[in-house]
């Protein structure tokens, strides 16, 4: 099951700050390109707690978000199933 989460880069010392209002969640990465792929490792793990749990993913929303200047608002994928394969088999190889 694949969906496209909104979040919000915020320059930050060299880095970037992320925010994740679905999950109410942040990250941070050096580079828009590792903090792209921090927010998908985070909305990734938090999925596949909430489905553990036996909850609902939250709803990918089009809420408008209170951004300040330097704020990019960008969209990220995320394959839960593929993520859940990729994670489980990470932790059986693993131990």
């Amino acid at each position: 099951m694949k969906k496209t989460y909104l979040i919000v880069l915020t320059p930050d010392q060299g880095g970037y700050v992320v925010y994740i209002p679905d999950f109410d969640a942040n990250t941070e990465g050096d580079t828009v390109a590792e903090a792209i792929e921090m927010a998908r490792d985070v909305i990734g793990l938090l999925g596949i707690d909430c489905e553990d749990e036996g909850k609902e993913l939250p709803q990918p929303s089009d809420a408008a978000i209170n951004m300040v200047d330097g704020d990019t608002m960008i969209f990220v994928d995320v394959d839960f199933s593929e993520y859940r394969c990729r994670h489980d088999n990470y932790y059986e190889s693993n131990q």
